[in-house]
């Protein structure tokens, strides 16, 4: 009876209260907390100070850099002969007079497109003279800054626009505006291009180190961060024009403090930008702390320390051996015990569910056998409905217990195989008598019926835990290894042994039993037949454990 496990000698809330009540008080939790506080907020200032900085170098690059290239875009629309190039559609003319444009950029990754008057590609210009792009050459028309370009659109910020581009090699930052003919007309389109990932490299030299684009519902358009998620509502919502906002993120195991900011160009919003610190910079703050309190409380650290290991040696091991064993009951394993413990609360709850966990087996196991008989008794009523298949269920289990043994199948799945040998015309219940006691042929209509049988006796029992292991042999007995058979077609390997065990035994206890069809074979008969149906019907290596 549990009150008869033992009697707890000393409380476990004694145990762990009354030493730690003394550390407490001796080392002084307000005098610690005023220290750590200075200290913590001098290391945080000191970071925001740095995170901010970042920011503004950031964002100054990317000014410079707007600047930069639309310089690059007008040198490219106003040079001489350009105009009529374009209108003449003449790609080695346009190469010869906007390589050096290019060129004189002196930035490795960008791109130069020319696009005549209806939006199709004339030309793309590299530092080093033509590229050959993979993009279709009216891939631009559809965006909506290359349209209002051709329409001739001027808005408050001129004839110039910018916008983001996203293909398989990354994102790419676009300008983009208008060539003119001598009478002011728009005689094509000239873009120039620059990676995401080169802009980052840029901001990365310029001082700041880890950098994020987002697009503007916050997903990620580039991240020099390892892993970076998208942006949530919340944050991008708190985003001001001059108010950054600052949230924490992890990345490759690290913690980062990030400031995100508005990412605009010409007036016209691309998303944000994040630069991010690590917090690893906090530590020097806290280094500072720890120095500082080391010499104040060494006594009380190395008095804490002696009663957190004597603590942990007393209630952590035998509380992680209780928990073992419970994790092990939870996943199905009632034969497990936890070890003997302390006489405290933990032992005592330790020999309480050992207690528990024996009746739960017994009982379980109990009700295991008892729902298998009605099961088993079910599927012998089963057979029983026709005398010509009486027993039948009960040799196959016998004859595939024997070829097991031939194969040495692993002894733990021995019980899931003589179950689904049991079991595995159970689906039978379903199949109308005429149909089963027919003494001819079956029509295609009851051969389609028939062959339910094993679908109904796996829907039957998929939900009786302990029968998990037997459902391949009760859904699948009428596979062939050739992949002809029913209901899924599998063949091969792909059948499981069980199956592949249980086909044997099911056809051979067939082929001896009388039928109302046909009378029974003899043993060498349906020996000779089995072995001629290795390697269509049978597995090669069942058939001749079988002999």
């Amino acid at each position: 009876m549990i009150w008869e496990v033992g009697r707890m000698r000393l409380s476990l809330r004694a145990k762990i209260v009354g030493p730690f009540v003394m550390v407490v008080a001796l080392v002084g939790i307000i005098g610690t907390a005023t220290v750590v506080t200075l200290v913590t907020n001098e290391a945080v200032a000191e970071f925001n100070g740095s995170l901010l900085r970042a920011s503004l170098l950031a964002n100054d690059h990317l000014s410079l850099l707007e600047a930069a290239r639309l310089t690059t875009l007008r040198a490219a629309a106003a040079t001489t002969g350009v105009p009529e190039a374009t209108s003449a559609k003449d790609p080695v003319a346009l190469n010869r007079l906007l390589t050096p444009v290019v060129a004189n950029a002196a930035v490795p990754s960008l791109l130069l497109h020319v696009l005549d008057r209806q939006g199709r590609e004339v030309v793309v210009v590299g530092p080093d003279g033509p590229v050959v792009t993979q993009s279709p050459g009216d891939g631009f028309v559809s965006e909506p800054a290359v349209a209002a370009v051709l329409a001739g659109q001027v808005d408050a910020q001129g004839d110039k626009y910018v916008f983001l581009r996203t293909d398989t090699s990354g994102t790419t930052l676009y300008w983009t505006g208008p060539i003119r003919g001598l009478t002011g007309q728009v005689v094509g389109v000239v873009l120039v291009g620059q990676p995401l990932s080169a802009i980052a490299s840029g901001i990365r030299s310029s001082g700041a180190e880890y950098v994020s684009f987002y697009g503007p519902t916050g997903d990620v358009l580039l991240s020099t961060l390892s892993s970076t998620g998208a942006l949530p509502a919340s944050i991008r919502g708190e985003v001001q024009p001059d108010a950054p906002v600052r949230f924490n993120q992890s990345s490759g195991g690290q913690a980062y403090m990030n400031l995100l900011s508005d990412w605009t160009m010409r007036k016209m919003r691309l998303g944000y930008l994040a630069v991010a610190l690590n917090t690893a910079q906090l530590q020097a703050g806290i280094d500072q702390l720890r120095l500082f309190l080391l010499g104040l409380f060494s006594v009380a650290a190395l008095i804490t320390l002696a009663i957190g290991l004597m603590l942990a040696g007393a209630i952590a091991r035998p509380v992680q051996r209780l928990v073992v064993a419970m994790r092990g009951v939870a996943a199905g394993d009632l034969a497990q015990r936890a070890p003997a413990g302390p006489s405290d609360e933990i032992g005592y709850l330790g020999q309480v569910f050992n207690l528990m966990t024996a009746g739960l087996q017994e009982k379980t196991q109990a009700l295991e056998d008892t729902y298998f008989a009605a099961i088993e008794a079910l599927a012998r009523a089963i057979d029983a409905r026709d005398p010509y298949t009486y027993g039948h269920s009960s040799r196959v289990a016998l004859f595939a217990l024997e070829i097991a043994d031939e194969l040495g199948f692993p002894q733990e799945k021995r019980e899931g195989l003589r179950r689904a040998a049991l079991l595995h015309d159970i689906g039978k219940i379903g199949i109308e008598d005429h149909i089963l006691r027919k003494a001819g042929a079956l029509n295609y209509a009851e051969v389609k019926q028939m062959r339910q049988h094993p679908l109904i006796g796996h829907q039957m029992l998929k939900d009786v835990p302990f029968l998990h292991s037997s459902l391949s042999g009760i859904r699948h007995h009428h596979e062939r290894w050739d992949g002809t058979g029913y209901p899924d077609t599998l063949g091969g390997e792909t059948i499981p042994m069980q199956v592949r065990i249980l086909s044997v035994a099911d056809v051979f206890d067939a082929l001896t039993s009388d039928r109302p069809y046909r009378d029974a074979m003899s043993i060498g008969d349906a020996v000779e037949l089995i072995t001629r149906e290795a390697g269509r019907q049978f597995d090669p290596a069942v058939v001749e454990a079988f002999k």
